[in-house]
């Protein structure tokens, strides 16, 4: 058992885009649960990414950093730690949705010189504190990740599993969707290509993510803004 500051947050008052994703259960958290009232946005991605995949989430969570907007992530190793990565070194703050329980958590060696867990950075779980990873579960924090955003940027999605289930969760929120449109058909982007020719906005140049988060900022679903959460430590709960 590790030694961080384990919150619970109650759901009183979820948004209603919230409700359907954890229902009444309550939420996990370590660090500053604070960061879940501020402007958000999701990012996803393949762990095994390219090395342009990589730029691209490091890139999103600078001007991400840039406009005061949370990155929402799934803490995975590859796209996403890059995006976390990105908006801590950049000044910003980052929100990391586990695929288990919080009791897992650990601060990745790539992100501890620049993560503080009282400012910049929150790990959150909808499971129970001691679940182990599973591949549903993985699949299950997408709905999450989608909710606490308003809007979801695809970096690179394969044709299937937990990037494009991702994208597609999103589509069901009906959050905004952007994708990369790179110029290659190099394998591992297929699903980047599938939602492109969907309802996707498409990402051709790094210098899109600018005025793509700033519409997401300008629109954000009704929801967001009624979210509240009553916030309770795990050791007031005991006493």
């Amino acid at each position: 058992m590790h030694s961080f500051r384990i919150s619970t947050l109650e759901a009183h008052e979820y948004a209603d885009t919230l409700r359907p994703v954890i229902g009444s259960h309550p939420l996990y958290a370590i660090g500053n649960v604070d960061l879940i009232n501020r402007p958000c946005a999701g990012l996803c991605g393949s762990r095994d990414a390219s090395a342009s995949a990589l730029e691209w989430a490091y890139e999103f969570g600078r001007e991400a950093a840039n406009q005061g907007i949370v990155v929402v992530s799934g803490y995975a190793r590859g796209v996403d730690r890059q995006a976390h990565k990105g908006a801590l070194e950049t000044g910003g703050a980052t929100i990391a949705v586990l695929p288990e329980g919080i009791q897992h958590f650990r601060l990745s060696r790539e992100l501890r010189t620049s993560a503080n867990l009282e400012t910049n950075f929150l790990a959150l779980s909808m499971f129970e504190p001691s679940a182990p990873w599973k591949v549903w579960r993985a699949m299950d924090r997408n709905k999450l990740i989608v909710g606490l955003s308003a809007g979801l940027f695809v970096i690179e999605a394969r044709e299937r599993g937990g990037t494009i289930n991702a994208a597609y969760e999103c589509i069901r929120q009906q959050r905004r969707l952007w994708a990369v449109a790179y110029t290659d058909d190099a394998a591992g982007r297929e699903g980047n290509r599938k939602l492109l020719a969907g309802s996707a906005i498409p990402l051709k140049h790094k210098s899109d993510l600018k005025s793509a988060l700033e519409e997401a900022m300008a629109h954000p679903p009704e929801a967001m803004r009624q979210l509240v959460l009553n916030v309770m430590t795990s050791e007031d709960k005991r006493g």
